[in-house]
């Protein structure tokens, strides 16, 4: 029964932004002079995520952003937030309440444009946004094609995950209104594709999240061996990762794991610990600000979701040194080149995992090579200054495409 329900909402919902996407279309949009504002809606799941994704949309010459959230982050030049009021949250949801705030900021500050992270709820709203007050609509693939795929059954929403089974007919109607978006922009080559088999084309562009930039410290004390970085998730499959620390501690007694990040599966990563026998071997540190720091003194980074798109806890790793091993899902292979700067290892194999981390550790020579490496691949993709000159082409180009006139950052 909750499966059905789950059906008819979705299919619903997408059905109902199509309907208003398509009625604005009909309606003869003016040109406009820019504002150099462009509002932004998501929700952001560590401290790290918020400023990756919206310090080179701050810096690419826009002017501001707005962010449309539940709760604000740390300040950030440039950025300001404009959060819906908890009671109304309460009262419509999380999700309704930020796309009545989106609309309601959208007509005090005028927009250049909105943009929404995640298919569902955010993209949809910044295209219902965009398309009634006439401005172009921006969505951010940040999770790759699992966000749609099957209807999105396997992603982490709380109302697709539920839908029981595969839905080809969900994952079309997503594509529809994807298809509808001014500027689309994914994490690799792979998620490209992937649109571009579903009719989705001329309006994707692929551009990562960044890293802070850091100074090459091999030579700093690593007194953690293993790292994991992220939102403990289900799709994120974290007690595997408690599964590599147990293997590689049977060659290796005295490795060291840590665990950044906090999440629904916090607790079952602890109670596989304990059922391995490695409790002594793990420290959970949960959500940090301090990323950097711990990261500088970490030696191999793992990853063990079961999809991606380029992971920025992973960028974040290789950017501060940490040797990835991480599974061969997604865009993942953008960045990391196989026994170059780190490994790509078969998905939810343990012993290979495991074997690879083992010889990063037990070699330092090959840790080294590998570590520099990485430095050198994630600054040269992933900085800031990198991901904020491809977000001010791709802005230029969808603003232009939308009829505002050109008149530099701001007017």
């Amino acid at each position: 029964m909750i499966s059905v329900l789950a059906y008819g909402f979705i299919a619903f919902a997408y059905s109902a932004v199509l309907l208003v996407a398509g009625l604005a279309r009909i309606v003869r949009q003016r040109r406009w002079r820019r504002t150099g504002r462009i509002l932004v809606t998501g929700t952001f799941h560590n401290p790290n995520w918020y400023v990756s994704h919206i310090s080179p949309l701050a810096q690419c010459g826009i002017g501001e952003v707005i962010v449309v959230a539940d709760r604000p982050e740390d300040p950030m030049p440039g950025v300001r937030f404009a959060c819906p009021p908890r009671w109304l949250a309460k009262v419509v949801s999380r999700a309704v309440a930020k796309l009545i705030w989106l609309v309601i900021t959208g007509l005090r500050c005028r927009p250049d444009a909105y943009m929404g992270y995640h298919i569902v709820p955010a993209g949809c709203a910044a295209l219902v946004a965009g398309r009634l007050l006439g401005r172009p609509a921006c969505y951010q693939m940040t999770g790759g094609p699992i966000e749609i795929l099957g209807g999105g059954i396997h992603s982490d929403c709380w109302c697709r995950g539920r839908l029981g089974h595969p839905s080809a007919y969900l994952e079309a109607l997503a594509a529809r209104v994807i298809g509808q978006m001014d500027l689309v922009v994914v994490r690799g080559a792979a998620a490209k594709a992937f649109l571009a088999g579903h009719g989705v084309n001329g309006t994707v562009s692929i551009i990562t999240g960044s890293v802070r930039p850091c100074e090459a410290k091999t030579s700093v004390r690593r007194d953690e061996d293993l790292v994991f970085l992220g939102r403990l998730a289900p799709i994120k499959q974290p007690e595997q990762f408690v599964d590599v620390v147990a293997a590689v501690a049977d060659a290796r007694p005295s490795v060291r794991g840590v665990v950044v990040g906090d999440g629904p599966r916090r607790q079952a990563m602890r109670a596989r610990a304990a059922e391995l026998g490695v409790s002594d071997r793990l420290r959970f540190m949960g959500r940090r600000k301090d990323v950097e720091g711990v990261l500088q003194r970490c030696r191999v980074f793992v990853l063990t979701s079961r999809s991606e798109g380029l992971s920025i806890a992973m960028a974040e790793a290789m950017a501060n040194g940490a040797v990835p091993v991480v599974p061969d899902v997604g865009e993942l292979d953008e960045l990391v080149r196989d026994g170059v700067n780190g490994y790509l290892v078969e998905p939810n194999n343990v012993r290979e995992y495991a074997a690879r981390v083992t010889s990063l550790l037990r070699d330092p020579d090959l840790w080294q090579r590998c570590s520099l490496a990485a430095m050198k691949a994630a600054r040269e993709k992933c900085s800031v200054a990198v991901i904020s000159a491809q977000w001010q082409n791709a802005l230029q180009d969808v603003l232009e495409r939308g009829g505002a006139q050109r008149l530099g950052p701001q007017d």
